[in-house]
């Protein structure tokens, strides 16, 4: 069979596994695209090993949010068939594998709908059963989910943003009762200066009324404007700078920051997370977290789980300086 009409059968199968769903859905993006982007990397990843032509085991596919979304019930079937290609591909040009093929799809909230990537590693025999097992995990976990969603399995929940700090509530003021004369006049005194006092009381007893005393009936009330105080105002509280951590990656020195209140960590891309390029790996493999007092790690059940200081952890408090591995990447923890 021509490379062309391998392509087209391909492209076929992969769209009958759409249209076979009950809502009839189409593919979100041409797969005879991505089966020749795949058989690209193939080529490039290709090495000669023990003299034989090795053709990279591992294909990662990175697609949109809302694509990843509508494909999970249909991944384990798209990932089959995506590897039979591959094998094929291979088998036309002798090349060989250190194992069956690991096809796998990774959300990637930083493309578009109908866009995607596709990379292929060379990884060794090991490891790439351990990633087919992940996988394999991965596709069978159940979900009490209806839709599309009903069949696939769920990726480990991401970080809640938190809720954003309420307004300042303004500060109710006491109603004022209407005064009397009386405590017009005695409000009024409170307020004017102590040499305004003396003079109102001196020209109050020549007219014959004592201070004390209501004015009489007869006489009109004085009257006197009230002064009412300005309420104070409320400091806005200062804006505080984000706690975040740094990691440093001990073989190519390549920064990561982690924000509080949490970070996840893995090759999968995460909103404000950190992501590896090893295939060793977890999609989502460990979290930092800040409690307001320190920073804490925590496993995230990853394959080849979570090492502080080469102790093997499921989750520690974290000191400046200590050594975080994560597959076969060492990240040195600081505090920033």
């Amino acid at each position: 069979m021509s490379s062309v009409n391998f392509l087209n059968v391909f492209e076929q199968r992969v769209g009958s596994l759409f249209g076979a769903t009950a809502q009839g859905l189409t593919a979100p993006f041409s797969f005879k695209k991505l089966a020749k982007k795949a058989a690209r990397e193939m080529e490039a990843e290709t090495y000669v090993i023990n003299g034989v032509d090795t053709a990279p085991a591992l294909y990662t596919i990175l697609v949109s949010s809302e694509d990843d979304l509508a494909m999970r019930p249909l991944y384990a079937q798209i990932t089959k068939e995506t590897a039979q290609f591959i094998e094929g591909q291979a088998q036309g040009k002798g090349y060989a594998f250190v194992g069956r093929p690991v096809v796998r799809f990774m959300a990637d909230p930083s493309l578009k709908s109908g866009k995607f990537s596709v990379f292929a590693e060379n990884v060794d025999a090991q490891t790439l059963n351990r990633l087919r097992e992940e996988e394999a995990l991965f596709l069978g976990v159940g979900s009490s989910r209806g839709g599309l969603g009903g069949a696939a399995g769920q990726r480990a929940p991401q970080p809640q943003p938190q809720p954003a700090a309420r307004g300042l509530r303004p500060i109710p003021q006491p109603a004022m009762a209407k005064p009397s004369p009386a405590d017009s006049m005695s409000a009024g005194l409170d307020v004017m200066p102590q040499e305004a006092v003396l003079d109102a009381e001196q020209a109050l007893l020549a007219r014959g009324v004592a201070t004390a005393q209501p004015p009489a009936p007869s006489a009109a009330p004085r009257q006197v404007p009230q002064t009412v105080r300005a309420p104070q105002a409320v400091p806005a509280p200062a804006p505080t700078a984000p706690v975040t951590c740094l990691l440093i990656d001990r073989q190519s020195g390549r920064t990561y920051t982690a924000s509080a209140p949490r970070t996840v960590i893995g090759r999968e891309r995460t909103p404000g997370g950190v992501v590896l390029h090893d295939p060793n790996v977890s999609r989502s493999h460990a979290e930092l977290s800040h409690d307001g007092q320190g920073w804490r790690i925590r496993d995230l059940n990853s394959t080849n789980g979570t090492l502080v200081n080469d102790v093997d952890v499921d989750e520690c408090p974290l000191r400046d300086g200590d050594l975080i591995t994560l597959g076969l990447t060492n990240l040195e923890f600081r505090e920033n």
